[in-house]
């Protein structure tokens, strides 16, 4: 994947943050969204297991600066997991069966897409963090008109998922992911594998750029802001801005 010549400029995440953009409802989902509805590109962001967190909201708002119109549904229904949660036994094991299986997602996806493309927006991106990753990858292989999609620190891969997705990936693991580097080799055979990029963050833990990431610590910080640079730098190049 090239990225283009110009800087991004991306702005660092802070540890404190009053959010920008508005919650609002569509149909019958909430959503958090940032930037010009005016916009010809639009990021759609599926947030971890812990739902409408300050850092996601945040990061939100960095990439709506750079010019894209971004949408957070409420994918959880206000309901999200908390980390008393998957100490339960069978929490983590329901959710993932029920209220966070792509069965359950899909059609909120469908209903995302229809909102940005309501706007006149045909350029499409989407972004996962943990459980968020796995609908992304989901949504890439099962969906029509995306862009393309970048998923962090993502969970519930299976070998061989990636080998379906339908439009460039972008990977993000972290120390505590597993080795996608065979399953990555499979976006070899794509038309469009040169748009596609992996990089890991050996050096952080699952989480450190959603809910879980610290951002008052100065090494998290810096590295979540790494790790949205990427994002940037991703979408940016599969998406550039329409000039009139």
């Amino acid at each position: 994947m090239s990225f283009p010549s110009v800087c991004c400029n991306t702005p660092p995440v802070k540890a404190t943050y009053m959010p920008k953009g508005q919650k609002n409802i569509h149909g019958d989902i909430q959503y958090y969204t940032a930037g010009s509805k005016d916009s010809k590109r639009a990021i759609i962001v599926n947030y971890d297991i812990f739902g409408f967190h300050a850092n996601v909201i945040q990061l939100c708002d960095i990439l709506a600066s750079l010019g894209f119109y971004v949408i957070l549904p409420d994918l959880l229904r206000g309901e999200p997991l908390t980390e008393a949660d998957l100490g339960k036994p069978g929490v983590f094991a329901s959710f993932t069966k029920n209220a966070g299986s792509w069965d359950n997602i899909k059609p909120m996806y469908a209903k995302a897409l229809e909102h940005v493309k309501e706007c006149g927006i045909a350029a499409v991106g989407l972004v996962g963090f943990c459980w968020g990753g796995k609908m992304v990858v989901s949504a890439l292989s099962e969906l029509d008109g995306l862009s393309g999609g970048a998923i962090v620190h993502p969970a519930l891969i299976q070998s061989g998922d990636f080998a379906h997705v339908n439009a460039p990936l972008m990977v993000l693991p972290s120390k505590d992911e597993p080795d996608f580097t065979a399953d990555f080799a499979a976006l070899k055979s794509k038309p469009f594998f040169s748009e596609c990029y992996m990089e890991r963050f050996d050096d952080m833990f699952h989480g450190f750029c959603g809910a879980r990431g610290d951002w008052s610590n100065q090494e998290q910080a810096k590295r979540a802001n790494d790790a949205i640079s990427l994002l940037a730098k991703f979408f940016v190049s599969l998406m550039p801005e329409q000039k009139s």
